[in-house]
């Protein structure tokens, strides 16, 4: 890369061994933008009790609140991230990038499957996460009561991690981590997924993250339910994009029961949730405010 020519990003970096990138880019006119959609601020062992040492050592936090002052613009993609960050860093340039996902991406790959070969009154219930230990309790007993309500008829499938104690029930399907999101993207759309959940703890971390799941949801043509809380409070409108719930057992086993029973309220949700993405959160609108954003802060004689 050519840092003369080519328009620089910025992204997560805060490793205590580059804190002289900064005031080294800014001494040589060379303007960057950062991006964060994590509040690394708010990591502590609650969150991750690996990664809690790490994003809590003085030197890693110094680091990336000097990457944030010096940068021409901080890039989030989400509201709550940004006025955080704009609370802690009142001189620092946040700009707001809408959280896209790219449904051409998903149309074309779903053109390749003209029928479904499942078994005559399957439903699937999907769920891609990476490890969540905050919810097992939560899905260990409402996997456990779905399985009472609706025996051989529904089930789960999880692509990435599942809790312990439901990896051998019957009602679960479980497909390891995926690498390629390509891949991934394949795989979710020949499984036919009827419904997708998103169950969140509701931590204070949590609440700056983005809304993928909705969004991929959509894109996907699933219904999908929600935990009530943020981020997916700030986006789901209740009934109509997406069910929203409380972190009650009997909240969550309604709430999917609910969908099993009703094709028509499944397609209705899916369809608005579609439209609503491709209306607001599109990748093309996202792209188009990075670039103009990038293009500001480009070298002159770029």
């Amino acid at each position: 890369m050519d840092v003369k020519r080519d328009t620089i990003v910025v992204s997560r970096l805060c490793h205590p061994a580059y804190a002289w990138l900064p005031r080294y880019l800014q001494a040589r006119g060379l303007r960057y933008a950062y991006f964060i959609d994590d509040n690394f601020w708010e990591l502590d062992a609650s969150v991750d009790r690996h990664l809690a040492p790490y994003f809590n050592n003085p030197a890693v936090i110094e680091t990336l609140d000097r990457f944030i002052v010096e940068a021409a613009v901080v890039l989030v993609m989400s509201n709550r991230l940004g006025d955080y960050v704009a609370r802690r860093h009142p001189s620092a340039r946040v700009e707001y990038i809408v959280p896209g996902v790219d449904l051409d991406k998903f149309a074309v790959s779903a053109a390749r499957f003209e029928r479904d070969p499942r078994p005559s009154g399957e439903l699937r219930i999907g769920y891609p996460t990476t490890r969540r230990t905050s919810v097992t309790e939560l899905l260990v007993r409402v996997i456990d009561e779905m399985r009472g309500l609706h025996a051989d008829r529904v089930y789960f499938e999880f692509v990435g991690w599942t809790p312990d104690e439901t990896a051998a029930a019957k009602n679960v399907r479980v497909h390891s981590h995926i690498d390629s999101y390509d891949a991934y993207i394949e795989y979710v759309l020949g499984r036919r997924w009827d419904i997708g959940i998103a169950p969140l703890i509701g931590t204070h971390f949590e609440g700056f993250k983005t809304q993928v799941k909705y969004r991929e949801y959509a894109a996907l043509g699933v219904a999908g339910v929600y935990s009530a809380v943020a981020p997916y409070i700030d986006y789901v409108d209740d009934g109509v994009t997406g069910l929203l719930v409380d972190n009650t057992v009997d909240a969550w086993v309604s709430a999917l029961d609910r969908l099993v029973r009703s094709p028509e309220l499944r397609a209705s949700i899916a369809a608005s949730a579609t439209e609503n993405v491709r209306s607001h959160y599109h990748q093309r609108d996202s792209a188009a405010q990075i670039r103009r954003l990038l293009h500001e802060i480009a070298p002159a004689h770029a």
